[in-house]
């Protein structure tokens, strides 16, 4: 099914035969944030806050879109610019509450900057408003991996931010901010 068209490209609905390009572009996309944990978090930190340590990240990463293609598949969405995937938005919708939240998504790093992910965004928006929702929400990092998407979500409208940190600390070496006993 065809959401939208713009300069060619139509954003689509996802059928079962894109999730393996879905999944490899979802790798692309999320490298820079997984390197930037990496660097922050250390290898054993990184793997300790995963939930299956014994999968690779982008083993987890396609496998959680796959699941999510499984249960919602009319919550994802691909930018299909004749026969090749360039891009990809999922999203939730929870109509009791009238709040919806944007999920996974990403743009190909070749055709970032040409305004594909404002165009999904506002395309899921519409959507959104559509099916009588009054509340959406996207969660993203405040570190530079996620810079561009920060200033996408500003770009279609999303004003407030609820800001959360997690802090990190190895217990394995000395603290020296600890309290004296």
């Amino acid at each position: 099914m065809i959401i939208a068209e713009r300069k060619g490209v139509v954003l689509r609905r996802a059928q079962e035969a894109d999730m393996p390009r879905v999944a490899e572009i979802a790798v692309l996309c999320y490298r820079p944030i997984h390197d930037y944990y990496l660097s922050v978090l250390g290898e054993e930190g990184y793997r300790a806050m995963s939930r299956d340590p014994e999968q690779t990240w982008e083993a987890r990463k396609g496998e959680k879109l796959r699941q999510w293609y499984r249960r919602h598949p009319q919550w994802l969405w691909v930018l299909d610019d004749a026969g090749e995937l360039i891009g990809f938005v999922s999203f939730a919708i929870n109509p009791t509450k009238k709040l919806a939240g944007i999920k996974n998504n990403g743009v190909l790093p070749a055709h970032c900057g040409q305004g594909w992910a404002t165009f999904m965004y506002r395309e899921v928006l519409r959507h959104l408003r559509e099916q009588g929702i009054r509340f959406a929400y996207v969660d993203t990092g405040l570190d530079p991996a996620h810079e561009a998407a920060q200033k996408a979500y500003r770009a279609v409208g999303f004003d407030r931010s609820l800001v959360l940190a997690r802090h990190w600390q190895d217990l394995a070496q000395d603290n020296p901010g600890s309290l004296p006993e």
